[in-house]
């Protein structure tokens, strides 16, 4: 059984202008802290990767090696595993806003799966730990927005 969480944020600017500011990943330490993603020597920016590219993360200090799954207009994802224990596919999704014209709904996705969030699922969802806030996720999001809404 899969757990999935998400967390999204409102953004003043357009799904194109936040994906390329998401996208520029070595311009992460001007606007947020806690995030560091490295491209493979295949491209030169995140707008060339493409599915297969591999990358490392660091998120708040923890490192995940993952592999891009998907380098589309309105997602950007990435997957990451520790063998059949535990697995994790990652999106990032520019979604035209439907509360505000011209802006972005910003989601970030995570579906979990492998043999550990199979054996703790039902607590995950009993105690509803995917509805908890993700400081980590919700920073991102809200230094994301300030910096696409202040260019």
């Amino acid at each position: 059984m899969a757990v999935t969480v998400s967390k999204q944020i409102e953004i003043l600017a357009s799904p194109a202008k936040v994906r390329s500011i998401f996208l520029e990943f070595q311009e992460y330490k001007q606007w947020q802290q806690g995030w560091a993603i490295d491209l493979p020597t295949t491209a030169a920016n995140g707008a060339e990767l493409k599915a297969g590219d591999r990358l490392k993360v660091s998120m708040n200090g923890m490192n995940f090696p993952t592999t891009v799954i998907e380098n589309s207009p309105d997602v950007f994802g990435w997957k990451g595993s520790l063998g059949p224990l535990f697995s994790g596919q990652h999106y990032f999704q520019f979604n035209p806003s439907q509360q505000n014209p011209g802006g972005t709904t910003f989601v970030q996705k995570e579906d979990f799966g492998g043999i550990l969030t199979t054996m703790l699922s039902p607590f995950v969802h009993y105690f509803k730990l995917q509805d908890r806030p993700n400081v980590g996720w919700e920073t991102f999001n809200a230094d994301l927005k300030r910096q696409a809404e202040k260019k």
